[in-house]
């Protein structure tokens, strides 16, 4: 029921006059980097994206807190890609800063200090209260505030092991990265300033641009990689009712057809050689010509045998189903090491029936998405209609 009042619901809420905003120096500058990415949206659409992606940070915040930490167990933390981005983002914007000198900040330890410090690795990749608060206390350079912990925490699980294995060129150059990045955004200010802007602003817009694509997945207007789905989206699953399965089924009943059973004869040989000159022969004249000329090991039979998709052997079935009908199949080596050639024709045609798990599948796969579209739009009408001044 509540699937289909949402859908009813989004299509019948009459438009939102509130006005939610965001500063206009940023549409230029974020145009700016979706033109050098290849990404052909005009100012106008640029400043649509800026505030949905806003949208998508709340959701975010409210539905899945743990991607603001980070979006993958193994992968570097959220704020070390933002860093990284923002850092890219300024060099591009204010080509000046560019001759910002890059420091060296050394290390306080060496690599023996350093094993001595982290120990082995976790199996789990999990470390213990007792780490954490001991290697908060251990800074990593006499020039600037950054802690082991610091840095451990904004690594992928592959540095992470890294690190435990002693390679201090890994940590120093981890910590000039993240301490020049630090410097950068210090120099930023007063170019940023001079936009109207600050970089907090800047980090917010970025961070919202880097979970983007994270968090359409996981509402379920974009699919997930693999086909994997979120909590939410299960969710939403299983809400949609039978009735709207039916009705998806007679919209779209032509997707549901299938070959249902297929007339095919099969000849096996011990060599690819004898496959290829039978092969020639039956195309050349025709397919029982070539049977009597070559007497081959049949898996059916000499003329055409109707076969279902429950027919035997399974292997040559399969072939039988798949093959261009009509057609006589090259020579093709089989699972046991003989030698194939297949003609199959006459392909009967039905439908799967609306209780299949084929059409419960494709069904609930596209109404899913349909019904999370919906969704979506509705709720960021109605954080529009909440929020009538500037978002950022």
């Amino acid at each position: 029921m509540r699937f289909v009042l949402l859908l009813l619901v989004s299509s019948f809420c009459l438009p939102s006059f509130a006005s939610p905003s965001i500063p206009k120096a940023l549409t230029p500058l974020v145009h700016q980097l979706y033109l050098e990415q290849g990404r052909k949206l005009s100012k106008k659409q640029t400043a649509a994206q800026l505030l949905e992606n806003q949208f998508l940070l709340f959701q975010a915040r409210q539905l899945n807190p743990s991607i603001l930490e980070r979006q993958s167990n193994v992968g570097f933390s959220t704020e070390y890609h933002v860093d990284k981005f923002l850092a890219s983002s300024l060099l591009h914007w204010f080509p000046a800063l560019s001759q910002l000198e890059k420091k060296h900040y050394p290390l306080v330890f060496d690599k023996d200090k350093m094993l001595s410090l982290l120990g082995q690795y976790p199996t789990d990749g999990q470390y213990t209260a007792e780490q954490l608060l001991k290697w908060q206390q251990q800074q990593l350079t006499k020039s600037a505030s950054l802690t082991l912990a610091q840095v451990l925490d904004s690594q992928s699980m592959q540095n992470r092991f890294k690190l435990h294995q002693g390679e201090l060129a890994l940590l120093q150059a981890i910590v000039n990265q993240h301490l020049n990045q630090q410097a950068l955004f210090t120099a930023a200010k007063p170019y940023v300033a001079k936009q109207g802007l600050t970089i907090e602003q800047l980090r917010q817009v970025v961070t919202a641009e880097l979970l983007r694509p994270s968090m359409l997945a996981f509402l379920g207007v974009k699919e997930e990689m693999h086909g994997a789905t979120s909590q939410y989206v299960d969710t939403l699953r299983s809400e949609i009712p039978e009735s709207a399965i039916a009705k998806y089924y007679e919209r779209h009943k032509k997707r549901f057809k299938y070959i249902k059973q297929v007339s095919a004869s099969a000849a096996k040989f011990p060599e690819q050689k004898a496959a290829q000159q039978f092969n020639e022969y039956a195309n050349a004249h025709s397919w029982q010509q070539a049977v009597a000329k070559y007497t081959p090991i049949l898996i059916w039979q000499a003329q055409l045998t109707p076969l279902t998709r429950q027919s035997t052997p399974k292997w040559e079935t399969q072939l039988a189903f798949s093959n261009q009908q009509g057609k006589i199949t090259p020579s093709i080596r089989t699972p046991s090491g003989e030698w194939l050639v297949l003609y199959s024709q006459s392909p009967v045609y039905d439908y799967y029936d609306v209780k299949s798990e084929t059409v419960r599948y494709q069904a609930l796969r596209a109404l899913t998405q349909e019904f999370a579209q919906h969704k979506f739009e509705q709720n960021y009408m109605a954080w529009k209609a909440a929020n009538s001044g500037a978002v950022i």
